[in-house]
């Protein structure tokens, strides 16, 4: 039999989860690398100068990722003089930024540490990477070899943020436990352990969205680091991530709703103004209906109008008329390749539809 390798990242979470860097990151070495996006290295710049002040471990330089999470991009980082000769890397900012910048590590064989800026997703500390064209089409996912050492979360970095972020990153996570579940459908004797431990832990997902999310987003507006804000990006980054992290990406991680996301990106409007998890969370919504779970549909979609999250297309301005190329590009996609059955276009074109009634009928 082969050998199967399972790394576990640490977390450090609060307002100053930075002052923890020298306790974690010293045994790898002196010299660490930030590469992250603009605004987040202009928003953690002095937080982290602050943090590394006086300890054994220097920041060398701060380096733009270059705006996309592209395997151009990260080629081109880790050929900087300053890149090679660093001990570690910070990733620093939201998903694109730390998918690059983790991919540039990679590459390079060094240990690196993820510093989320906003909780929009879970890269901060999966192990899985989406990946897209330098001209922001999506392209493939990609796992590295292991996820990072540790993770740094400040909630009051996260609380500074545009609540928009945190909103989308509650969308995405919205989908973990329904993605899974039904993707592990039927195949819980085909298991490893590492698996059946990701799809038991995918059940701690959706809940703690449902009970602190609002909370957390008033707290978010107000710029207020709380325990409302700290459970929700938890949930994201370390609950959501670890199961992604624990599960085969090509069998169990994503599904439906990540398929109509990805085909989705193809549409201008989608990819200009729509957000990752904001198209998620619709697809989600998609796959509920589609698999006629409709005890979990009316609790999501009851949240979801709390939340302001969409719930039909002119929500993501897609139209129907839209929809073929779409769904014939999402059928092709691996997401699909692991179902309870098979699903066509017809399938999900008719749960598109009847979700569409349901939004009609809740607001007559």
């Amino acid at each position: 039999m082969e050998s199967n390798s399972i790394f576990f990242p640490g977390y450090t979470a609060g307002e100053n989860a930075y002052r923890e860097i020298e306790a974690v990151c010293s045994p790898y070495g002196t010299k660490a690398v930030v590469i992250g996006g603009k605004t987040a290295m202009e928003k953690t710049k002095e937080y982290l100068l602050e943090a590394t002040q006086g300890s054994s471990v220097k920041i060398t330089d701060f380096i733009w990722y270059k705006g996309e999470a592209a395997f151009e991009y990260a080629e081109e980082l880790q050929q900087l003089d300053v890149v090679k000769e660093a001990d570690m890397v910070f990733c620093v900012g939201g998903g694109k930024a730390i998918d690059c910048a983790k991919l540039v590590a990679d590459h390079l064989k060094k240990p690196y540490f993820t510093f989320p800026t906003i909780a929009a997703t879970c890269a901060c500390i999966s192990a899985l990477g989406i990946y897209y064209h330098t001209n922001h089409v999506f392209r493939d996912f990609f796992r590295v070899e292991r996820p990072p050492v540790h993770v740094f979360i400040s909630t009051k970095v996260i609380a500074e943020a545009p609540e928009v972020y945190l909103w989308a990153g509650i969308g995405d996570g919205m989908s973990k436990e329904a993605e899974v579940k039904f993707s592990a459908r039927g195949k819980e004797s085909e298991l490893t352990l590492s698996e059946q431990a990701g799809v038991a832990m995918c059940s701690c997902c959706t809940e703690p969205l449902l009970k602190y999310g609002i909370q957390a987003m008033e707290d978010c507006r107000l710029n207020r680091p709380s325990e409302a804000i700290e459970q929700v990006a938890l949930d994201i980054f370390i609950n959501t991530g670890m199961v992604s992290n624990m599960v085969d990406s090509h069998k169990y991680n994503t599904n439906l709703a990540h398929a109509l996301f990805n085909s989705m990106t193809m549409l201008p409007q989608v990819e200009e103004r729509h957000r990752h998890g904001e198209v998620v969370s619709y697809g989600t919504l998609v796959l509920l209906t589609l698999d006629k779970q409709y005890d979990l549909l009316d609790r999501f979609f009851a949240f979801y109008k709390g939340m302001n999250l969409p719930t039909k297309l002119s929500d993501i301005e897609v139209s129907v008329e839209e929809l073929d190329p779409v769904l014939e590009a999402a059928v092709k996609k691996y997401d699909l390749d692991y179902t309870p059955y098979e699903i066509t276009t017809d399938m999900i074109k008719a749960a598109i539809l009847e979700l569409e009634d349901f939004n009609l009928k809740a607001t007559a």
